[in-house]
């Protein structure tokens, strides 16, 4: 097993345990843990013919997981748009 067979099955562990969590407690989007698993299964692969390429999408696949965990709530802020923005950001304060 090398470096980015171990690396990539420890994301994809990391990952989907997280989503569980937050899935328990909220509604969180899943496309980018969708993402994250993809990215794992294919630098696996390509792991294995020990290309370049699997340390490169590793490394994207773990700044977006790192997006997932400090931004969780990223998306749901940016629903509404225009002047609506500005009275909901007037009554916040």
């Amino acid at each position: 097993m090398s470096f980015v067979d171990a690396y990539s099955i420890g994301l994809l562990i990391v990952s989907l345990s997280f989503f569980i969590v937050r899935y328990l407690r909220e509604e969180p989007p899943v496309m980018p843990y969708l993402v994250i698993a993809c990215t794992c299964t294919v630098t696996n692969f390509i792991g294995v013919s020990g290309g370049i390429g699997g340390i490169l999408l590793l490394i994207a696949a773990s700044f977006l997981f790192i997006g997932c965990v400090f931004y969780p709530q990223y998306r749901g802020k940016q629903k509404s748009s225009g002047t609506g923005d500005l009275k909901a950001r007037s009554q916040d304060a």
